[in-house]
């Protein structure tokens, strides 16, 4: 019963980020064409993930696809968004992973959040993160932050889990933004 409780929640958080927003919100996206960094990944699934992710493209405050002006959305090379919509050169193989950070405000329960998707050979990996921890997923760490003031998101010794296995994962880097 627990694990269904937490798929429904992932589910539904996922929906949340997805899915809200509305044609308005289109006034509020700062395009982004220059992004650089490297995340590198830890844990027992890197055997099946490798053990770096290099964005390729990045959103940022995509009220539209996120539901919040405190987010980031990282893209993998293969996938862009256009018209508020995912792009797909490549189905079978990329990443996008969704951070927020609310610390400076915008939600009363949640500081950090992280909901990630990683596709290998067609194999979806699913993980996530809050802070605080609200026994849903895991802490994100206290060294995750979104400085969009820098233009830097920074992973430091930051955890998610699979939301399929409970395996941890280990993300450790810098992505920066023009």
């Amino acid at each position: 019963m627990n694990d269904t409780i937490k798929n429904l929640l992932c589910f539904s958080s996922l929906l949340l980020i997805f899915c809200c927003g509305t044609e308005n919100d289109m006034q509020d996206i700062v395009p982004i064409n220059e992004t650089t960094g490297t995340i590198i990944l830890s844990g027992v699934e890197t055997s099946e993930l490798g053990t770096a992710l290099s964005i390729g493209n990045i959103e940022v405050a995509n009220t539209a696809l996120t539901g919040t002006d405190k987010s980031v959305i990282l893209l993998s090379d293969n996938i862009s968004v256009s018209d508020n919509e995912f792009v797909y050169d490549d189905d079978q193989n990329g990443f996008v992973i969704v951070a927020a950070d609310f610390s400076a405000g915008g939600s009363t329960s949640v500081e950090k959040t992280i909901s990630m998707t990683i596709v290998k050979n067609g194999v979806e990996y699913r993980h996530a993160c809050s802070t605080p921890n609200l026994n849903i997923f895991t802490d994100c760490g206290e060294n995750f932050r979104i400085d969009f003031d820098g233009n830097t998101v920074i992973f430091d010794n930051t955890t998610v889990i699979n939301t399929d296995n409970d395996s941890i994962l280990t993300l450790d880097g810098t992505v920066t933004w023009n």
